[in-house]
């Protein structure tokens, strides 16, 4: 999302609580975005009433390019956005930093390394080069300071423990296949159509009895009707999934369960946990129902080959599962590795939090964007 050249990168993919993500709300509203609404022509941008001009910008965007591209240039726009969107969300949550600090962070960047001594001379080409003054300079340090003293505040709470890491790398290096059975809620209702068919005098007694369901004469006696056989449709589920429990409680096959579903059925192709499930060929079967349910999650992995999982309810259908193949990671990974893995996935989970939160920060931010590629 940020350029790795940008001094917010280090800090911008951490985690946010999502507690803060009510700050946000309270603080900025509802969306208002407006491009070049009578504005000079030396600001950019305006995030939240704070103006982005064309030399900030300027700045941005030669951490991009090497060289002028227009075409890029709305995105770069969009990226130093979400940077003082970012600085004014560690605002609102009072992170600052002192002159001191700010004091010293300038001489650690501008001391020389060979000679441990600090080198004004280099401060002022940078400054030249970048089209800074002083106080610029001194707020941008001051900026970067607060967002990693937020982000260190937020990654005490984003601890990632040895026995998760080693979960993950033992998922990561197995393998796992499955064979699956569903029966879909239409062959249930065509199997059983006999016990869920409503008569007549279901209907009267439920209408007697339930004088509340009475709302529309044209209606009533279908919606009435519609509503007893879905309530016979589900004591069957209830019956099924009572009795396929009852199998996988004690370990039972496979088989024997799907004998008791007799729905279709099929293997998925070889895959690592947390992978996509996918039919094996290419075949189409839709195995998210299976994929995004807990038992699958929690049980996959430590289900015997050839014993029945528990059901899986969905609005469609039944499913039930087993594993055929199953290659799990035998050795416990170095400390090493599980450091570095530890890392990465600390990494990601803040990647795809601060992500979500921030596209949420400027749909609710007041953004009105005045750029001209001739800048």
């Amino acid at each position: 999302m940020f350029d790795s050249k940008s001094p917010v990168v280090k800090f911008a993919g951490y985690f946010i609580i999502s507690l803060f993500l009510l700050i946000i709300i309270i603080s900025f509203g509802m969306p208002n975005v407006c491009v070049r609404f009578n504005m000079p022509s030396t600001v950019v941008a305006a995030v939240n009433g704070k103006n982005i001009d064309v030399a900030d910008f300027a700045r941005f965007r030669e951490q991009f390019q090497m060289q002028r591209d227009p075409k890029l240039d709305s995105i770069i726009l969009d990226r130093l956005i979400m940077h003082e969107l970012l600085w004014q969300y560690t605002q609102k949550l009072d992170f600052d930093a002192s002159d001191e600090r700010v004091g010293k962070m300038l001489r650690a960047n501008f001391t020389d390394p060979t000679t441990g001594k600090y080198n004004p001379e280099a401060l002022k080409n940078y400054m030249q080069s970048y089209h800074l003054s002083f106080p610029k300079l001194e707020n941008m340090v001051r900026r970067d300071i607060a967002i990693n003293d937020f982000n260190s505040s937020i990654m005490t709470g984003l601890a990632i423990s040895k026995n998760d890491a080693r979960e993950e790398y033992i998922c990561q290096n197995s393998k796992i296949q499955i064979r699956y059975a569903f029966l879909s809620k239409q062959d249930l209702m065509k199997r059983y159509a006999e016990r869920i068919s409503v008569t007549d005098e279901e209907i009267a007694a439920e209408m007697k009895n339930n004088p509340g369901e009475l709302k529309d004469p044209a209606t009533d006696k279908d919606r009435i009707k519609e509503k007893l056989a879905e309530k016979k449709i589900s004591s069957i589920e209830e019956e099924l999934l009572s009795k396929i429990n009852a199998i996988a409680s004690i370990g039972g096959s496979f088989a024997e369960a799907a004998v008791l579903l007799q729905g279709s059925g099929g293997i998925s192709e070889i895959f690592t946990p947390g992978d996509p499930l996918k039919e094996q060929g290419g075949r189409g079967g839709n195995l998210a129902p299976i994929e995004n349910s807990e038992t699958f999650r929690e049980t996959c992995m430590n289900l015997t080959i050839g014993a029945s999982s528990e059901p899986i309810r969905t609005s469609g259908g039944i499913y039930i599962f087993t594993p055929v193949m199953k290659q799990i990671y035998p050795k416990d990974p170095s400390e090493a590795d599980l450091k570095t893995l530890a890392d990465e996935m600390q990494r990601d989970r803040s990647n795809s939090i601060m992500n979500n939160i921030l596209l949420q920060f400027r749909e609710r931010a007041k953004i009105i964007k005045n750029l001209n590629t001739d800048q």
